[in-house]
């Protein structure tokens, strides 16, 4: 893998206020993302996985710039971004692009598929509106996607899930980003329609060198196209290792816990597989359990759990977790 960092985050924050105070006269926020270190390579696939309203995908977009970010740095191929402004970010648009979660809802359905992809391009100025050279490479991206140039005139209404969510990637892909949020770019799609868009951005990324961070909740997806796969709770990381280290040897509770939950199909194993059954709800991320964060739904949690914040700590090179208890066995149910 290639260690040049494209993008590096340090503390970062992003807090929503509520408008209303606490009993001590404090402002209440929503804390979606509270301290993220992040490091992202050129070339590789991040995955990142969670339950729903962990922070993921506002953590894409807080990188991204969508959000401006209440606290801590972004860095992008060295340049401290957290500050910039929107027109001093335009630049760096034609390498930073997202890949919409619904292919549906994210297309508008009064343009066609050449003004969709060719819409960022004009913008940009890359090409003249309505040239015959944009009309050539728009049909050029879409060949790349799995796109007939002949669909070029017609509307996101006129194309299945899996198509459109191709237009959407073709959309992302034609100004040739350096770094791409992936957003649930596959869980709306049928199974056999999530393999072949995995495979196209596995092979767009060999073809053009691009780095993804690929979020979902399909931890079976996440283990096919990543590299490194980072598990968030309640706005934090948790744990962060290659996948291979992550699936055979998981350190932090809440990761055995979730991978538990992967279903097989052979019946041997789903028999003697053990199922980590979380107790309770995920707490508030507006007054988020103090201590450990996990700690109300932890089945090995102690007292100091309740306590003190876990460090996020290098366990070994490239392993970090952030757990007092990291390792330590759990009994599941059969």
């Amino acid at each position: 893998m290639n260690k040049n960092i494209i993008v590096e985050t340090k503390g970062l924050k992003l807090h929503f206020p509520t408008g209303e105070k606490n009993k001590q006269k404090e402002p209440l926020a929503v804390k979606a993302v509270d301290g993220v270190d992040l490091q992202i390579y050129e070339g590789e696939t991040l995955g990142l996985v969670g339950e729903s309203g962990c922070g993921k995908s506002t953590l894409g977009r807080t990188i991204l710039k969508l959000y401006k970010p209440t606290d801590g740095t972004i860095m992008y191929k060295d340049q401290d971004i957290t500050n910039y402004s929107t027109k001093k970010m335009l630049p760096l648009r034609k390498e930073m692009q997202l890949i919409f979660q619904d292919p549906y809802s994210s297309l508008n359905p009064r343009m066609t598929v050449g003004q969709i992809i060719g819409e960022a391009l004009v913008a940009h100025r890359i090409y003249k509106n309505k040239s015959k050279e944009l009309e050539k490479y728009v049909m050029e991206t879409m060949e790349t996607c799995g796109l007939d140039y002949y669909m070029i005139h017609r509307y996101p209404h006129e194309f299945s899930g899996g198509q459109r969510q191709r237009i959407g990637i073709a959309r992302a892909l034609a100004l040739r980003p350096k770094f791409v949020v992936c957003d649930e770019a596959v869980s709306a799609l049928d199974v056999s329609i999530q393999s072949q868009v995995i495979n196209l951005l596995d092979d767009l990324q060999k073809k053009f060198g691009m780095s993804y961070l690929f979020i979902s909740h399909d931890l079976s997806v996440v283990k096919h196209i990543s590299d490194r796969i980072g598990v968030m709770y309640l706005g934090n990381f948790v744990e962060l290792a290659s996948k291979q280290e992550l699936y055979d040897n998981p350190q932090h509770p809440y990761t055995k816990a979730l991978l538990s939950a992967i279903p097989v199909t052979d019946l041997d194993l789903a028999r003697n597989k053990k199922r980590i059954v979380l107790e309770g709800d995920i707490p508030s991320n507006v007054t988020p359990p103090s201590g450990c964060k996990f700690h109300t739904r932890c089945p090995i949690a102690t007292e100091k759990c309740k306590e003190q914040i876990p460090p996020w700590e290098e366990i070994s090179k490239g392993r970090f977790v952030a757990c007092h208890y990291k390792g330590a066995e759990i009994n599941g149910r059969g």
